[in-house]
């Protein structure tokens, strides 16, 4: 242990161990330029008008297809009024009677087997049990 911080002890400290050579830093990027190799400078193909249009050709094309989807899908079926399904919507809203009120009318439950109807899918699908082992059980 003693031979070695003794040999640290032999180093001159005002002289720095590490040398660059002369000049090297000044020719540094030089010699790394001359190792590379040449590059070749390619001509970047021509675009064509058809690809600068092509998206905005694309675009056009699927809000047309879009519009045409929600035309037909809106289409009334052929013997029917085309205003009728607006004023029995205008009926609904306004709470008048006419059209709608023979709509509603087919479809008549009374609260009792509303609530049955409930009790029975409940009793069904088991959610009593469910509920207790959830609230209870845990």
């Amino acid at each position: 242990m003693d031979a070695k911080i003794y040999k640290l002890k032999e180093i001159d400290k005002t002289k720095n161990p590490f040398k660059v050579p002369d000049n090297y830093f000044a020719q540094f990027n030089e010699e790394i330029m001359n190792h590379l190799p040449e590059k070749e400078i390619t001509v970047p193909d021509p675009v064509s008008l058809w690809d600068r249009a092509k998206p905005w050709v694309y675009l056009a094309a699927m809000f047309v297809g879009l519009y045409i989807t929600i035309n037909f899908l809106m289409k009334t079926p052929a013997g029917d009024n085309p205003g009728e399904d607006r004023v029995a919507f205008r009926q609904i809203l306004s709470g008048s009677s006419g059209k709608a009120d023979n709509y509603w009318s087919t479809a008549q439950v009374t609260e009792e087997e509303f609530y049955q109807y409930l009790e029975e899918q409940l009793i069904d699908d088991s959610y009593f049990d469910y509920m207790y082992h959830r609230y209870y059980l845990n």
